[in-house]
Formats: structure tokens, C-alpha cells, sequence
């Protein structure tokens, strides 16, 4: 039976078995996304005019926060709860979190899709100043939904601790199915519509989304039915949700109003630049994620259990391991990032955005020293302080950017929002360690984590 296969999975495992095969899936799912991410943002470059391509990346971002909108901050809340419910061997409750999860998510997603589908027209005009956005409403309507179900899904997968399933379904299955189809669309045609582009997007993560579906809907209906001890009703989820949910928002703002900005105060085919070394930087800040993947199921159980010594040499261990290729990587571009970004996008117009890729680079580095500061503070009952960081930095940002954004251009949002990236990650790390007991960001001491792992 299932149910049982996953209570003697987490028996026999340890924690470093855990974390080396969690990390194993979690670095090759994380490099494949990166490298689908890439390969359709070159194709997308080829098939698409800088002026297309800039409304792309705003339609992209623009779903990206309505997915979080409509998910409701359960895709956090699901971990946490599915996490905590299976090492207590209540898989009863288990299920529950899922039903009241998909439930919500869903009708979440559907209410943004539609809100979007009304006003869509209205922010491309009028907002955005793009007639080429407010074409596609319809589209990137059906885009949010897809997104929502993506996440609600990936996320499910990581509270079972299959990373695995997570990293596929979370981003690289959409990836390379998006990647095969503009191969074959820029093979045939050589060229191709934003409709057409934001339809193969849509259509891949529909496709990724439908059998992850299938996938969930086999594990989940070997659970046995949620009995009456133990059991979480709507009001529990939707208590710890909605801070997570601020906090989510804002930290995307945070990580991508930017462009938002820019799409406000400077031409498309500034958007297209900046995007362009946005999603650059991505492969920076790729191996600080794969902790975050991984580490969070952990976190929950570990801290229930009292063993924060343990919690604190992986969380630093972690840290150091991650920050490390990062600061690599950002040396590179320093270096190098005008013919990178020439060479990956297929035109020297491209090359703008080195000075952009290295100051978004540098907040990225904030974030390696920190670790996973905003997963610790998430998953031990602290959402509330981490929603208050998040959503001050953002501020922080935002305004900055604003002010900058005449004077400075598309180089002033940067420095803005690498400096409102820092400010929240030094702030999280910092309150961690008073409130939490546990140190997490870099450290460089390889012994506390095998001691940790118990090795």
C-alpha cells in the first residue's frame, strides 16, 4: 500500500540520504529549468521583434503574480502541513490538506483568471501603454489558471518529500516541452506571432500540469479517509496561508516589479534588454533555490522535534554549498556579461544589459549569505515576521525605483531592487537567529553539517 510505502520511506531514510537525493533531483531539475529557460528565451528572441519579446516578459511577469494571487499562499501552507502530518504518521490528515488545498487553490486561480480576463484590456492600454499586451487578455487569462494548478501541484510533490516529481512538474517538463515546440515553430516558419508564442506557452503547462494530476490523483487516493482526531479544516489552512501569501506577493514584487516599472516609464524595447539580463541572473540565483526545494520539509520536522543544532549545520552547510557556484557565476558575468548576453540572445542589441546583469547580480549575493532565512521563519510558526520583511523591503524597492527610474534608467531599478533584495535577507537572517535559535545563513564549517546529517 502507498500509505505505507511513504511512512517506511521516511523510516529507513536518513537525513542524509534525504538531503543528498533531494539535492541530487533538486540541482538536476534546477539546471534543467535553467537550461529550458534559456534555450526557449533565445528561440523567443530569434522568432519574436525586441517590441513583442518585451511584451512577453511583462505577460510572463504579469501571470506569475496572478498565479500567487491565486494560490492563495497554500503552496507554502501544503508543504508545511503535509510535511508535519506525515511524520506524525497522520495520513489521514494528510489527504484532508490536500482536498482543502486543490479546492481553494483552484478556485483561486479561476477568480484571477477571470478578474484578468475583464480588466486585461484596461492595463494593457492604460498601465502598460501596450495595445500588443491587451490583444492577448484571453490568453494570459488561461495562462494564470495553468500556473496556479503548476504550483499547487509541484508543491504538493515536495511535501511528500518527492523532489524528484517536484522539480519536474514545477518547471523543467513545461520547460522542454515549450523548448521543442519554438524549435520546431522557428524551423518551419523562422518567425511567429506573440499570440502564437504565448499559446505554446500556455499549452505546455497545461500538458506538464495534466499529468502531474494524474501522478498526485494515484498517490493521494491510497491515503486512508481523514478521521476525526487530527484533522485540519478550511479556517487552519486559510490562517497560516494568507501571511504566507502577503509575503509571497511581496517578495515577488520584490523580485520582479521591476520590470513592471520599466514597462511603465521606458519603452518596450528597454523591457526587452532588462528582461533579458533578469532572466540572465536566474542562473545566479539557480543553486540558491535548490536549497530551498530541499530543505523546507526538514525544517518543519526538525524543529518539531527540537533538534536545532542538527537544523542549524544543514541550514548553514546548505547555505555555504549553494552561495558558493553562485559567486562563481557572478564573476563570470562581471567579466564577460556584454558577450553573454549577445550570444545567448542572437544579437549585439542585448549587450546593454551587462552593467544591469552584474548590480542584480551583486543583491543576488545577499541572498546566497543569507541561506534559507525566509524558509526557516515559514515553516516554525514565524510567517507573520517574514511577511513583515518581505513586504518593507519591497517598499523600499519599489519607491526607490520610482524615484530613480528618470535619472537613471533601467540601471537605477536595478540598484533598487538588489538593494531591497538585500536589506530583507540580512533583516531575516539576523531575526532568525534571535527568534528561532538557529543560524542559517553561510557558514563554512563542513563538520557541524555531517554531524547534522549524522554522518
Amino acid at each position: 500500500m502507498l500509505s505505507k510505502r511513504i511512512l517506511g520511506l521516511l523510516g529507513r531514510s536518513s537525513l542524509k540520504q534525504r538531503l543528498v537525493s533531494g539535492g541530487a533531483w533538486a540541482v538536476l531539475g534546477k539546471a534543467g529549468t535553467a537550461l529550458t529557460s534559456l534555450v526557449s528565451n533565445a528561440l523567443l528572441a530569434r522568432l519574436l521583434s525586441p517590441q513583442d519579446l518585451g511584451v512577453y516578459f511583462l505577460a510572463f511577469g504579469l501571470c506569475t503574480f496572478g498565479s500567487l494571487v491565486g494560490a492563495l499562499g497554500l503552496n507554502l501552507t501544503v508543504v508545511r502541513f503535509i510535511s508535519e502530518s506525515v511524520a506524525l504518521g497522520q495520513l489521514g490528515r494528510t489527504r484532508r490538506v490536500i482536498s482543502v488545498t486543490f479546492r481553494l487553490g483552484v478556485l483561486g486561480g479561476v477568480v484571477v483568471g477571470l478578474l484578468y480576463l475583464l480588466i486585461g484590456g484596461f492595463i494593457g492600454v492604460n498601465l502598460f501603454n501596450s495595445p500588443a499586451l491587451a490583444s492577448v487578455t484571453g490568453l494570459v487569462a488561461g495562462w494564470v489558471v495553468v500556473m496556479v494548478l503548476q504550483l499547487l501541484l509541484a508543491e504538493t510533490f515536495r511535501g511528500f518529500y518527492d523532489i524528484r516529481s517536484a522539480v519536474v512538474f514545477g518547471g523543467v517538463g513545461t520547460g522542454a516541452v515549450l523548448s521543442t515546440c519554438l524549435s520546431l515553430l522557428w524551423a518551419l516558419e523562422g518567425q511567429a506571432t506573440l499570440a502564437a508564442a504565448i499559446f505554446l506557452a500556455v499549452v505546455s503547462g497545461l500538458t506538464s500540469a495534466l499529468v502531474a494530476s494524474w501522478l498526485l490523483y494515484r498517490k493521494v487516493t491510497s491515503l486512508p479517509p481523514p478521521s476525526r482526531e487530527g484533522r485540519t479544516d478550511t479556517g487552519e489552512v486559510l490562517r497560516v496561508a494568507w501571511p504566507l501569501l502577503i509575503a509571497t506577493l511581496t517578495f515577488y514584487a520584490l523580485s520582479q516589479a521591476d520590470i513592471w516599472v520599466l514597462g511603465v516609464f521606458r519603452p518596450e524595447e528597454e523591457v526587452a534588454v532588462y528582461g533579458a539580463a533578469v532572466r540572465m541572473v536566474l542562473v545566479v540565483g539557480m543553486t540558491l533555490t535548490i536549497a530551498d526545494w530541499v530543505v523546507p520539509p526538514l525544517i518543519a520536522e526538525m524543529y518539531a522535534q527540537g533538534r536545532r543544532r542538527e537544523l542549524e549545520g544543514v541550514l548553514r552547510a546548505t547555505a555555504t554549498l549553494a552561495g558558493l557556484p553562485a559567486l562563481f557565476v557572478l564573476a563570470g558575468f562581471m567579466l564577460i556579461g556584454g558577450p553573454v548576453l549577445e550570444f545567448v540572445y542572437g544579437d549585439a542589441y542585448y549587450r546593454g544589459g551587462a552593467t544591469v546583469l552584474t548590480v542584480l547580480s551583486l543583491g543576488q549575493l545577499a541572498r546566497a549569505w543569507a541561506g534559507s532565512s525566509a524558509m526557516l521563519l515559514n515553516m516554525t510558526g514565524h510567517q507573520l515576521s517574514s511577511m513583515w520583511f518581505t513586504a518593507l523591503s519591497a517598499i523600499v524597492a519599489i519607491g526607490l525605483s520610482w524615484i530613480l527610474v528618470d535619472a537613471l534608467g533601467m540601471v537605477g531599478v536595478a540598484a533598487a531592487f538588489a538593494l531591497g533584495l538585500a536589506l530583507q535577507n540580512v533583516a531575516m537572517a539576523t531575526y532568525s537567529r534571535r527568534v528561532v535559535g538557529v543560524r542559517p545563513y553561510i557558514g563554512f564549517s563542513l563538520r557541524a553539517f555531517f554531524r547534522g546529517t549524522g554522518s
